[in-house]
């Protein structure tokens, strides 16, 4: 049993789109919800405990999906939500460890400076989960990083202290079931990143390889799309007439936005230092127990 909880933002999605879910060799199961076993998976993991968790429902989906999988193959539980909320971290490792003591455990990781801006890009920028005068309204960067700093160690820059939560799952299931990988590698070097992942899964490195590539999901939009996002959801009324004009300029429209540079949210002077001073400790001694080249790809050590 191999278990691969995260991180968000470290390639995970590319993984599971390309490799894990499609691999003939290997039976994933977790995130993205492909079935309904996945979502009673990923949820009964994450509940809350003492207030709505549930165990007998957290072994019953857990064997439904694995009973689904066939002799052959290798189980991986994959579901980069499992590590997305700080509150719930020791919890669900807990949990996963009552089921599966013997798993090895895969993290992901990626220099914490990308993946905050990654974040911020795909998830930070536009409010959600608001009432709804605030919805959909757009957040500057800076703000949005105030916003974080003041809410740590929760929310995603919790989750990019990767140490802190690689140290639970080392406690739980020992040094020796840890291994950590960087997306940074697998743009590197694709082969090198395959031979060693397919070591990890006990899967045949040339498949991996052909399959992976350089592929990538979850590209960053256009700096045109989202300057037209922002005016969109700031004058409604612009984007209802948008929606009044003909196909073929709807059409030449949305090819325009979609071209060009990908948006880059800059970081305000003095936050790489201190975002740095943050991880540096941490990422100190992940490069130590997991002999990981962190400095060779500008980790704060």
């Amino acid at each position: 049993m191999i278990i691969h909880p995260g991180f968000i933002k470290t390639g995970t999605t590319s993984l599971q789109d390309f490799l894990l879910f499609v691999h003939p060799r290997i039976h994933a199961f977790g995130h993205p919800h492909g079935s309904d076993v996945d979502v009673r998976v990923s949820r009964a993991l994450r509940r809350i405990e003492g207030f709505d968790d549930d165990p007998q429902e957290l072994r019953e989906a857990l064997a439904a999906a694995l009973d689904a999988r066939p002799d052959d193959r290798v189980p991986v539980l994959s579901d980069e939500t499992l590590t997305a909320d700080p509150h719930l971290t020791a919890s669900v490792a807990r949990r996963l460890h009552d089921h599966f003591p013997q798993a090895r455990i895969l993290f992901t990781i990626r220099r914490q400076e990308d993946m905050i801006r990654s974040f911020y890009g795909r998830h930070g920028r536009v409010l959600v989960n608001v009432p709804v005068p605030y919805r959909d309204r757009h957040v500057r960067f800076a703000a949005w990083l105030e916003h974080a700093w003041r809410n740590r160690p929760a929310g995603v820059l919790g989750v990019a202290d990767y140490q802190r939560t690689i140290d639970i799952y080392r406690a739980l299931f020992g040094a020796e079931r840890i291994s950590v990988l960087l997306l940074e590698q697998w743009m590197a070097d694709p082969r090198a990143f395959a031979d060693r992942l397919s070591t990890l899964l006990g899967i045949d490195a040339p498949t991996t390889l052909h399959l992976l590539g350089n592929r990538r999901t979850h590209g960053q939009e256009t700096s045109r799309y989202v300057l037209y996002d922002r005016l969109r959801k700031r004058f409604p009324i612009a984007g209802r007439m948008a929606a009044l004009l003909p196909r073929g300029v709807r059409t030449l429209g949305s090819g325009f936005l979609t071209q060009g540079g990908t948006q880059r949210a800059e970081f305000p002077p003095g936050w790489p230092e201190k975002l740095g001073d943050l991880y540096r400790e941490g990422n100190r001694k992940l490069a130590e127990q997991y002999a990981l080249p962190l400095r060779d790809f500008g980790y704060a050590v």
